[in-house]
């Protein structure tokens, strides 16, 4: 694709994006400054508190020690 045509092509984007967002209506100004987070129904997420800084270093190195691979693992299936 030469330049010329490149250059064709996003100004028929651009002006095809420009009318359709033209058609759309606005929002009424009372209805965006309505929408906070405070007022979304979202779910909180929260990570557990209970679990210390050991606890966790303890079970990522016992993680590690016991670590297989995905091969490992497929190739067990066959000496089994």
């Amino acid at each position: 694709m030469n330049a010329k045509s490149f250059i064709a092509a996003a100004a028929m984007f651009v002006a095809t994006a420009t009318a359709f967002a033209a058609e759309s209506p606005e929002p009424a100004p009372e209805a965006s400054a309505t929408a906070s987070a405070s007022n979304l129904n979202l779910p909180t997420l929260g990570a557990p508190s209970h679990t210390s800084r050991d606890e966790a270093k303890a079970e990522a190195v016992d993680f590690v020690k016991n670590y297989k691979t995905t091969l490992s693992v497929q190739l067990d299936q066959y000496k089994n």
